[in-house]
């Protein structure tokens, strides 16, 4: 028992750790200490995902142009040995190109849940859903 809350402490920090300074900071260096080069993104937004953190480096990068002062806020946060399951709101300012939609100005505030998988102190999978629709509206679309 000891065991498994000691893993579920640390893979909760392994979460906040990943919010706070790869998305919120921008660290993208971080990402090779968290990220397994097996990591499997199953987003179905992404086609054809790279593995490992050089996959996801893209992604940040992109966002956080768009939205330069991106901000994540963990609103909850479930851990087990293996997975950790997270809701989230995105705050930000919509300043630079978004998947094509030119900037707006506008700021979004945006609901998400993300389920992380966890071998080795590594985040190796992740699944997320976004209020898509919410955001896309926020922007005008």
């Amino acid at each position: 028992m000891r065991i498994i809350c000691m893993l579920q402490t640390s893979n909760e920090q392994l979460i906040k750790r990943y919010f706070e300074e790869v998305w919120n900071d921008g660290r993208l260096d971080v990402l090779n200490e968290i990220i397994s080069p097996d990591y499997i993104n199953h987003n179905p937004g992404v086609a054809n995902p790279v593995p490992g953190p050089e996959g996801l480096k893209p992604i940040v990068v992109g966002i956080r142009k768009a939205f330069p002062d991106l901000k994540y806020v963990i609103e909850n946060i479930v851990v087990s040995d293996t997975q950790v399951a997270v809701h989230t709101t995105m705050h930000g300012t919509h300043t630079g190109d978004f998947f094509g939609i030119a900037p707006t100005n506008k700021v979004i505030t945006v609901s998400q849940m993300q389920i992380e998988r966890i071998i080795n102190n590594k985040i190796i999978e992740h699944w997320r859903v976004t209020d898509e629709l919410t955001l896309l509206k926020q922007l005008g679309q």
